[in-house]
């Protein structure tokens, strides 16, 4: 990591759609992110659209942890969701029912769901403290359409992705080489270079890509004695061992331990790390996990002094995650024949859009100073209380774990996973 550490969550969301263009400019035009600002963001802790974004969530990880058993597992719940959220305003009938059953349990209107993701857009790229002029927490969530210029997409729909998401409208060739570099140009500028030459390949026949971009940067609030940092054991789901840098400390946190599990949470400046260690057999745990459980322990959180050994940690993945999500009940918009997104672009003979396919890459680096992580989530569509004064408990981070990376006003889950090794997967 830089000097400056930092945790930073870096997300992009790819769409891909058919269709076809012969023209030689790479791009014809661009439209600057207009996001409406909201002074005051109305953003309630768990609002239920801010539950059924970590219920989604959960739920995703629960699946992907089972395809990747005694190897650890991240996902980014949050932004999976705004961009269900911006593919909703293009999708009508049972496709736009099967959306709104993971991202909208309150069956809101378009316009109110829009307005909320609006606010909670506001809040997100608004939040944190400043120390000596600077800002402890960044984040920053934007989007951007990029679009095949003879694509007759919908005027509304561009309206409110630009209105109510901030997204940038590029007008493209992609039968031009150009059209791929500046994509990944935008990619690699948003995640502030941590994600790079991410399009290989664009198809010369695609119509659209939409990317949206989550970038989180913070530092703990009482960060670790880089002094104390040594080589420990922690010991793997099997009966193996791998010699880790553990971090030590002895302070007060939010603690909380039953005859289930011990949970810890840590501090940045507005968001928290809540980790867990179950006492248990891990998976088991993971696979009976559910909101209502980070609820209790969250609820149960207790200030006290606290013998803290946290690993230093850093692994990548990538998930696919069609299959789970046609499991969840979304179905119809990975069927070419039966999906409706015809409030992007209406149908014509031989022509209609459909998603062929989604996936979540993630990285995630955590020090003494903070935590560095990246998400790139790639979509193609297809045409067609008091202290206790006692002797302080030992929260020894030493064997599998999992954990959630929360914006605390809203309750938000940004980042979420499971460390079987803090080495990584290989």
């Amino acid at each position: 990591m830089k000097t400056t550490k930092f945790l930073g969550l870096l997300l992009a969301i790819l769409f891909i759609f058919t269709g076809c263009s012969n023209s030689s400019t790479a791009i014809q035009f661009k439209k600057q992110a207009e996001l409406k600002k909201i002074e005051k963001p109305s953003v309630f802790n768990d609002d239920k659209l801010y539950m059924a974004s970590n219920t989604a969530g959960i739920q995703l990880l629960q699946k992907i942890s089972a395809e990747s058993e005694g190897k650890n597992a991240i996902f980014s719940p949050v932004s999976f969701s705004t961009v269900l959220a911006v593919l909703n305003n293009g999708a009508a009938g049972k496709t736009c029912e099967e959306i709104n059953a993971i991202i909208n349990p309150e069956q809101l209107s378009t316009e109110e769901l829009n307005e909320k993701y609006c606010n909670t857009i506001n809040h997100l790229n608004n939040s944190g403290y400043k120390e000596n002029g600077n800002r402890t927490t960044l984040v920053e969530l934007v989007n951007s359409l990029w679009i095949q210029e003879k694509l007759p997409v919908k005027d509304g729909f561009l309206k409110t992705a630009n209105t109510y998401y901030g997204a940038e409208v590029h007008n493209v060739n992609f039968a031009n080489s150009g059209a791929k570099e500046a994509m990944n140009r935008w990619i690699e500028d948003k995640t502030h270079g941590r994600i790079q030459n991410h399009i290989t390949n664009v198809n010369p026949q695609a119509s659209m890509f939409v990317f949206n971009a989550l970038y989180f940067n913070g530092k703990w609030q009482d960060p670790f004695d880089k002094s104390k940092t040594q080589k420990e054991e922690f010991h793997l789901g099997s009966d193996n061992t791998v010699m880790v840098d553990m971090m030590n400390a002895e302070r007060r946190i939010n603690y909380y331990e039953d005859e289930q599990i011990q949970a810890g949470e840590f501090n940045y400046y507005g968001c928290s790390m809540l980790v867990i260690l179950p006492k248990g057999d891990k998976g088991e745990y993971v696979r009976h996990l559910d909101y209502e459980e980070i609820q209790r322990v969250s609820g149960n959180l207790e200030n006290i002094k606290v013998k803290i050994k946290f690993p230093k940690f850093s692994f990548q993945q990538k998930n696919k995650l069609v299959s789970h999500l046609q499991a969840m009940g979304m179905v119809s918009a990975f069927d070419s024949r039966n999906a409706d997104f015809t409030r992007i672009a209406d149908r014509s003979e031989g022509f209609n859009l459909y998603i062929d396919d989604i996936s979540q890459e993630c990285f995630i680096n955590v020090d003494e100073e903070g935590t560095e992580a990246a998400a790139l989530t790639s979509v193609f569509l297809a045409g067609a209380a008091k202290p206790k004064e006692i002797v302080p408990p030992e929260f020894y981070i030493n064997k599998p774990f999992v954990f959630f990376i929360r914006d605390n006003r809203t309750g938000l889950i940004l980042f979420m996973g499971k460390v079987e090794n803090p080495l990584g997967n290989e």
